[in-house]
């Protein structure tokens, strides 16, 4: 870790209990988040939330003629769904350390 590194770090410790408030804003923030994903060209629509939780399943009647497609397929827009919710989450937690860079595989990383 570099000198540079180290200051961060020990900015991040002083400023823990801000931090600290200000991830959870982020988690309430990402639990009333909603996100979408598609697949199939509309067929299979998946609503989920910021917190990877999903939400509601929509497939339409055509999406059921091709059963074996069908799991693929809501597999794929529950991953683009997904995706969404964490990109945003990522977003929102880097705001929240005010500007801060944590190491790769930190929380919300």
């Amino acid at each position: 870790m570099s000198l540079g590194g180290i200051g961060d770090l020990m900015k991040l410790v002083g400023q823990a209990g801000k931090i600290r408030e200000n991830m959870e804003q982020v988690r309430e923030k990402a639990q009333k988040r909603v996100v979408a994903g598609e697949a199939g060209g509309g067929l299979v629509k998946v609503r989920a939330n910021g917190l990877g939780e999903v939400l509601e399943v929509t497939l339409e009647a055509e999406a059921l003629k091709d059963p074996e497609s069908l799991g693929p397929l809501i597999a794929s827009a529950v991953n683009i769904a997904l995706k969404k919710g964490k990109e945003a989450m990522v977003e929102d937690t880097r705001e929240a350390m005010g500007g801060i860079d944590l190491p790769p595989g930190m929380p919300g990383f």
